[in-house]
């Protein structure tokens, strides 16, 4: 009798921990759906993440709580610093300039799409080096950090403790001992191979460093998936570069199945300005100081007209500012478009408007990896293929190595290149940075660049691509989903 009072006891128990353990999975799975509409995130990613939490609830809450709350839009900049900043360096017309330019003038709408949505001003007068080669930039910003005699600001996702990094450091302490002014702002994720030592070494040299969103508990939770992907070095307030290109061997030494091929530009003339006043932001918005001052605004030389927009997008802003200004430029487009990035994982904005220009006559060219860093985002990329070749887009995997660089050519007349990838990431989650170019010297080099790198390219053919493997199309299509994601 006592047995059997025992047993109920424990069936009663466990009634009760099952229908609690029920209700807690109703309550986290109906909550957290709840948190995530209330978002009002792309559905694309809201289906996701609502996927996740339903079939792994408690996990997935956890994952949302860590990479997937929004801080879209929760800028903590004051304007009136900010204006300020902007107030320094030099200021041109887009009226002005665009009735002395002919390309500027077909571009204007552009133009004043990313100075309305980014406070990109456009900058004339400008000598611009492209690098596709790591070896030789890291050459040219060796010598041009040994050079400077006022300050040096950095601005890199990936900061690394390897023969590169360690040349990047020596030279960082070097210039520091002179007594320049040097900050380098670094990300806490993209930069974790960066060892404390060579951390405390810079500091007590002089170095002024900041870490980018560091991870925290509690306070990187919110913040873990946004991340500083911009690489900016500014010299002096005269000499300026950004890119693709982080601090680290690869780019030099390449990997075991190929080179690590990227594309980094120098930049004399007004629009350092730009690249100065958008590093200048970047400091006051994570260290919540101003360090504002004409005196890292220099008198420039003048150089040829080439026209140049710096464009900055992130979170904090109100507008996705660079997939604003890609789709622009792709819709403008009346002869080609040609693109190299190495994750494709574009929009529904940039899809429609690649596919557009495709069936439209226009020759569209896209350039990817055949291997990449990340399996499952190429394997998400190349879910996008099918469709682009449907439409007519000529599709290319790079075989010597892996594609890194971000670029896009337009008609002889637009070349665009900088840190953000054709991804969500990009265009949503990462603080990124691109340089419109509106000369044609400039874009008809980066299309010759993109021509010689077919070379080591497959092209891939709509009638293969639509018979490959089951297999394939099952896995392509799995890490797809995952898209918005990643």
């Amino acid at each position: 009798m006592c047995n059997l009072r025992k047993k109920r006891i424990m069936e009663f128990l466990s009634d009760i921990l099952i229908l609690i353990f029920l209700a807690t999975y109703v309550y986290t799975v109906i909550s957290s759906i709840v948190v995530v509409l209330l978002e009002n995130k792309h559905p694309v990613r809201t289906s996701a993440w609502i996927m996740v939490l339903i079939f792994v609830p408690f996990i997935g809450l956890l994952l949302y709580v860590v990479v997937g709350r929004s801080y879209h839009r929760q800028g903590n900049i004051s304007k009136k610093l900010k204006t300020k900043i902007l107030s320094f360096g030099t200021r041109q017309s887009i009226k002005e300039i665009c009735a002395e330019n002919n390309i500027c003038s077909k571009h204007e709408r552009l133009i004043h799409l990313l100075r309305n949505s980014t406070d990109a001003s456009i900058f004339t007068h400008n000598s611009v080096n492209i690098y596709t080669d790591g070896k030789q930039l890291f050459d040219d910003i060796l010598s041009a950090m040994d050079n400077a005699t006022a300050h040096i600001h950095a601005e890199y996702y990936a900061v690394e403790t390897d023969e590169t990094g360690n040349r990047f450091k020596d030279m960082l302490i070097k210039k520091s001992k002179q007594g320049l002014e040097v900050r380098l702002i670094y990300d806490d994720v993209g930069s974790w191979r960066l060892k404390r030592s060579t951390i405390q070494e810079m500091k007590n040299a002089g170095v002024i460093l900041q870490t980018f969103f560091e991870l925290r508990f509690p306070y990187f939770t919110n913040k873990l998936n946004y991340r500083n992907h911009r690489k900016i070095l500014i010299i002096d307030g005269k000499i300026g570069f950004l890119g693709g290109v982080n601090i680290a061997d690869r780019y030099t030494k390449g990997l075991p199945w190929g080179i690590w091929r990227d594309t980094h530009i120098k930049i004399q003339g007004n629009a350092v300005d730009g690249l100065q006043q958008l590093f200048l932001n970047d400091w006051l918005y994570i260290t919540k100081t101003a360090i504002h001052h004409k005196k890292y605004f220099a008198i420039h030389d003048q150089y040829n007209k080439l026209p140049i927009q710096i464009v900055g997008s992130g979170p904090d802003s109100m507008w996705e500012g660079i997939m604003q200004g890609f789709c622009a430029a792709i819709q403008n487009a009346s002869k080609y478009v040609y693109i190299q990035t190495p994750y494709f994982l574009p929009n529904d904005s940039i899809s429609n408007a690649l596919e557009s220009a495709a069936l439209s006559g226009i020759d569209v060219r896209i350039m990817i990896p055949s291997r990449s860093d990340t399996r499952i985002s190429l394997e998400a990329s190349l879910s996008f293929v099918k469709t682009m070749l449907a439409a007519g887009v000529r599709v290319y995997q790079y075989q010597a190595g892996f594609i890194h660089a971000k670029s896009i050519t337009i008609d002889n007349e637009l070349a665009i290149i900088g840190s953000a990838n054709m991804d969500f990431r990009s265009f949503e989650q990462n603080f990124e940075v691109s340089a419109f170019m509106y000369d044609s010297d400039k874009s008809m080099e980066l299309r010759n660049i993109f021509l010689h790198d077919m070379k080591q390219c497959k092209r891939l053919q709509y009638t293969q691509w639509k018979h490959r493997p089951i297999t394939q199309k099952l896995i392509q299509s799995s890490a797809r989903l995952f898209s918005p994601l990643l």
